[in-house]
């Protein structure tokens, strides 16, 4: 038998947050759809277009697809943290603690990564209309704060549990006492969602080569 801890607050306002920055990127993509060029560059050498692509809503919706993709993942891995077995010790309220904060460091990621995706959208669009990348240096810049805001999350995750463990090293595993296929499910989770902002990452650093 398992049992759901709640979320806490801040895991509640980063799920509210997603989704009207989803929602917002939508409504701008929308909005903006209509003044795309019907052939747009999707590659290019030495800063100048190579190949071309027609105009579609898969291209165009491509931020906001991502969002959903990775508002799917880390709320999975959230449902799964935040999901414990019953436990017969002294521990249960260590390992309750350990997952709240776990879940709320999950979702604040998922914030940042999904506000990064509402830059992507608009940096795509300018893109298309100009044929040429006018704001890369802003993009970059918007991807390494993500990074950053990403490492400052995970390590103010590690000292609250090691606050809720009263200064003690982290030895109260998130899924203790759950099967093998969860613990599966959520390392897989993880790699997808570490996986990727990484492979962001690598396009974006193609795309400067590309200019430089």
């Amino acid at each position: 038998m398992t049992h759901a801890a709640r979320c806490t607050y801040n895991t509640r306002l980063a799920g509210w947050m997603s989704a009207l920055v989803a929602t917002a990127t939508f409504s701008f993509l929308h909005s903006a759809y209509e003044r795309i060029p019907i052939v747009v560059p999707i590659s290019f050498e030495g800063g100048s277009p190579l190949n071309f692509a027609v105009k579609s809503a898969g291209l165009v919706y491509l931020p906001f697809g991502l969002q959903l993709a990775l508002g799917l993942i880390f709320a999975a891995i959230v449902a799964v943290v935040l999901r414990r077995g019953d436990a017969a010790d002294g521990r249960d309220a260590e390992r309750l603690v350990v997952a709240q904060h776990t879940a709320e460091g999950v979702a604040l990621i998922a914030a940042v990564w999904i506000a990064f995706q509402w830059v992507n959208a608009w940096r795509l669009t300018e893109l298309w209309r100009r044929l040429f990348d006018p704001f890369i240096e802003l993009y970059v810049l918007a991807l390494v704060t993500a990074f950053t805001a990403s490492i400052v999350i995970g390590a103010r995750v590690v000292l609250k549990v090691q606050e809720a463990g009263g200064g003690r090293p982290l030895r109260t595993p998130v899924l203790e006492g759950r099967r093998r296929v969860a613990t599966a499910g959520l390392a897989a989770l993880l790699a997808l969602g570490i996986g990727a902002p990484l492979v962001l990452l690598s396009m974006v650093w193609a795309v400067l080569q590309q200019y430089s």
